[in-house]
């Protein structure tokens, strides 16, 4: 059994801003302008010290960046200071959960998310000079979260240049250690939102959409936004809430967006998450529904990437079905919300039996399909399978012996072959059946190629 449908360790959650201007020593008066942030993050600190935390994890944009990596503080203290910014009276020091840290390294690396452990935290500042101790990143969100705190440790955390989708698989990664170390914890995504407000439409569409997807905990929305339109808005949002969202995947999360404000041209939005446990099966993660009700050849072939992406091993089958034990040609689709995100299938039976068969051509489909890049691990989770096992073909006369809706169609001439499957969507006419199948193959369309038929049984 999942052990976070046990226990949930992560007991409250925040978005919180990282202006150094909504500090008093650093704003000099001028933090006044922002009195919606610090009256939020006020009431966040008071929300979150109800739930007595004792290990704070924190996510930070401006910490040690790396390319394609994340980063996580190992060694025993968590110390900064605003000295960056002029005020260098201002300190921080936190006990560092090293346990905490030790099992988050163990869930990434079994998980395939690469995390550079560090003995400590150095990240440039503003004017690109390397710095000692926690970014301004960590230090204005614990500004008003510390009192919250008291004798809670702390695990810095750095996003990185990887995609949305790493940074949601490492918030997995997180919570799933989380859950092993059985202490309340609390999670602060460290997060300002377009610095573009100022300059045309694509900051200010930016904010509205994080609002909207933070108030009605839009998955989807933030790991799917368009790259392009990101840098135009010029955030550093997206990478801290992927991660978020991962580490509350499975939980019921009940967000509520405090205050939004804009001031200087850059969105500072303070949200807070209530977690009210496991989420209900009707929530849980996609790939996990359709697990439960799916033909046992589909598990299979999920089983088999997900085996051979996480550890390079091919699964052997057991306890094999009178159906399982056959042999016949199958092919193995693999999509990605609903986009094709590989397949790859064999005519004729290849292998021992179906079940060895469905195996082999799942493991191609994720890793070898010409068309597209190799599955990785953070992918695992969004995708679904589908197994179409085939009847012999048999050739046919004429196209009026086709129909693809009922059939798949082969097209053959000399080596060139190319197939189509039965019921695709968008495939409505004999016509168009033929056309497709010949482009596979390469076969020009003034050609008059060998044409056969065949059935499948179709598993989802």
């Amino acid at each position: 059994m999942d052990e976070r449908k046990i226990m949930a360790s992560i007991v409250f959650a925040c978005v919180s801003p990282h202006p150094p201007i909504i500090v008093h020593e650093i704003g000099h008066g001028r933090e006044k302008e922002t009195q919606k942030t610090i009256d939020a993050l006020e009431q966040v600190a008071r929300e979150m010290a109800q739930h007595r935390p004792e290990t704070a994890i924190l996510i930070s944009p401006h910490g040690p960046v790396q390319l394609d990596a994340f980063s996580i503080l190992v060694g025993p203290r968590a110390d900064g200071s605003l000295d960056a910014w002029d005020a260098p009276q201002v300190t921080f020091a936190f006990d560092n959960d090293v346990e905490a840290a030790a099992l988050i390294r163990e869930e990434a690396q079994r998980s395939g998310v690469p995390l550079e452990p560090l003995e400590r935290w150095r990240y440039r500042d503003s004017t690109g000079r390397w710095c000692d101790g926690l970014d301004w990143g960590c230090t204005v969100p614990l500004y008003y979260l510390r009192p919250a705190l008291r004798e809670a440790k702390l695990v810095p955390l750095s996003v990185s240049f990887l995609p949305p989708q790493q940074h949601f698989a490492l918030g997995q990664a997180v919570a799933q250690a989380l859950d092993r170390l059985g202490k309340r914890v609390v999670i602060i995504a460290s997060a300002d939102l377009s610095h573009n407000l100022n300059y045309g439409p694509p900051g200010p569409l930016f904010d509205e959409k994080i609002q909207k997807a933070i108030a009605e905990w839009d998955v989807k929305t933030v790991l799917d936004m368009d790259a392009s339109f990101r840098q135009q808005a010029a955030e550093d949002a997206v990478p801290s809430l992927s991660f978020l969202m991962g580490a509350l995947d499975g939980l019921t999360a009940r967000p509520r967006v405090l205050s939004y404000e804009g001031p200087f041209g850059v969105g500072y939005l303070v949200a807070a998450v209530d977690i009210e446990g496991p989420a209900e099966p009707a929530q849980a993660s996609a790939a996990a529904a359709t697990e439960a009700g799916s033909h046992p050849l589909v598990r299979l072939a999920r089983e088999a990437v997900e085996t051979f992406v996480r550890h390079s091993r091919v699964i052997e089958p057991t306890d094999l079905s009178e159906e399982m034990l056959e042999r016949a040609g199958a092919f193995v689709s693999i999509k990605k919300r609903g986009e094709l995100r590989g397949c790859i299938g064999t005519l004729e039976p290849t292998q021992a039996n179906l079940a060895q068969e469905v195996v082999r051509n799942a493991i191609d489909s994720a890793t070898r399909d010409p068309r597209f890049l190799e599955v990785t691990p953070e992918e695992l989770d969004e995708l679904s399978y589908s197994v179409d096992v085939l009847s012999p073909a048999e050739p046919v006369a004429s196209p009026e012996e086709l129909d693809p809706k009922r059939y798949g169609l082969i097209v053959r001439l000399g080596p060139r072959r190319g197939l189509l499957l039965p019921d695709l969507e968008g495939v409505s006419t004999v016509e168009e059946q033929i056309s497709i199948a010949k482009d596979k193959a390469c076969i020009p369309p003034e050609e008059s190629p060998d044409l056969f038929r065949f059935t499948v049984r179709r598993y989802t």
